[in-house]
């Protein structure tokens, strides 16, 4: 008997090859991911098709019927693709920013940031068409994000059962379903979580070049320069280390130069906020109107129990990331908080907190701690995203107005 030949490890097919060489995070990824933009599409889908039955025939006609076709998924994703903030980058990748003197009479794509556009634009060239292009650049960053969140998890807590929990809570935070439009969440999510996996892993360029693209794409990308100072601090505190993060700021310079050619302003981006009637105020205001009056839990287009719980829940999580060690998470959640916090309202808090890693990272750690609490979290959130994403595809946007 040829022993050699016994021993011989069997030959692996070509299928069984190509899924070896899918990298672990995003096979851990994958699986939350769809089960959370599965259940948003039926949603979208649905949703308009139940709209459409008058109210009087329901439990009276029995022909009613709902049919769900690859005809009427493509219709709910596409009639939602593009409104509220999708609109106004479609109209920049479309037709460009506004080219005029600045003034504030009336609302005007200034105030978002190019980067989103700009890929946009080019998927739409090479693909031909817009729509679906939007959507499906969406679905693939959200993917690629909760990918590198689980990577992220795993090399800081050293696990792989709390990198699985933190992906989870992600995929169905309760206004994920952003992330499935075209809308800067996915993207954003996306280069800030590789950014901080960056400077984890000691490649200070490349998280400079990534906050770069984060800080055109999103103001709060600044953010991670104060975050990424704390990270930068607890290292070896190299100089040329510290330098290869400047190009953070980067992203919004360029925007500001490019907008004081168009409109002689370069501050257009945040001086047409006046438009949307946003005003400076103290950050505490908001939350102390809410404690004030807790059971006027909702007001028009602002969930208020939603959007203070949410905050709440993030600002503790920066609590525990900074204990944990994880100062620069920790940072950047309170930072994140802080901006939209100074317009004197709650609205969109949700939308905001859920771009900020250190979130999900938190609740993975007390999920662990406290497996009930996972749980509990886990359908509370799980029903919110149902109820905002049904609310959404009715035309009421009360989780990110």
């Amino acid at each position: 008997m040829n022993t050699a030949a016994a021993i011989a490890p069997t030959p692996r097919s070509p299928l069984r090859r190509a899924a070896d060489a899918i990298p672990a995070c995003l096979k851990r990824a994958l699986l939350p991911f769809l089960l959370s933009r599965l259940m948003i599409v039926l949603i979208f889908s649905a949703v308009p098709l139940i709209a459409q039955v008058p109210v009087e025939r329901w439990g009276k006609d029995d022909s009613v019927a709902i049919k769900l076709s690859g005809r009427t998924v493509a219709d709910g994703l596409g009639h939602l693709a593009i409104g509220n903030d999708s609109a106004w980058y479609y109209s920049i990748a479309h037709d460009g920013y506004e080219q005029r003197p600045f003034d504030t009479s009336k609302q005007a794509n200034w105030a978002f940031f190019p980067l989103h556009p700009l890929m946009w634009k080019s998927a739409a060239a090479a693909t031909g068409e817009w729509i679906w292009s939007g959507i499906v650049l969406s679905n693939l960053l959200f993917l690629a994000a909760l990918s590198l969140l689980w990577l992220l998890m795993r090399r800081l807590a050293d696990s792989e059962r709390l990198a699985d929990q933190a992906t989870l809570f992600a995929a169905f935070w309760p206004t994920s379903y952003f992330a499935m439009l075209p809308h800067t969440e996915a993207l954003f999510f996306t280069l800030v979580t590789a950014s901080f996996l960056a400077a984890l892993t000691q490649r200070w360029w490349l998280a400079g070049l990534l906050g770069f693209c984060a800080g055109a794409t999103r103001l709060n990308g600044l953010f991670l320069a104060p975050a990424l100072l704390v990270r930068w601090l607890d290292s070896e505190r190299r100089l040329a280390d510290l330098l290869k993060l400047a190009p953070i700021a980067g992203g919004l310079a360029a925007f500001m130069l490019y907008l004081w050619t168009a409109t002689g302003n370069p501050l257009a981006f945040k001086d047409i906020q006046v438009a949307w009637g946003r005003e400076l105020h103290a950050p505490w205001t908001a939350l102390l109107d809410y404690l004030h009056h807790p059971l006027r839990i909702i007001a028009p287009w602002n969930p208020k129990i939603l959007h203070f719980s949410a905050t709440v829940l993030a600002l503790c999580s920066a609590v525990t990331c900074w204990k944990r060690g994880w100062r620069e998470l920790a940072v950047f959640t309170v930072l994140t908080l802080l901006a939209p916090l100074l317009t004197g309202t709650l609205t969109s808090m949700t939308r905001y907190a859920g771009v900020a890693p250190g979130v999900y990272m938190a609740l993975a750690l007390w999920s662990e701690k406290h497996p009930r609490f996972g749980q509990i979290w886990m359908a509370v959130s799980a029903m919110a995203l149902a109820l905002l994403a049904t609310l959404f595809a009715l035309g009421i946007n009360v989780g990110g107005a």
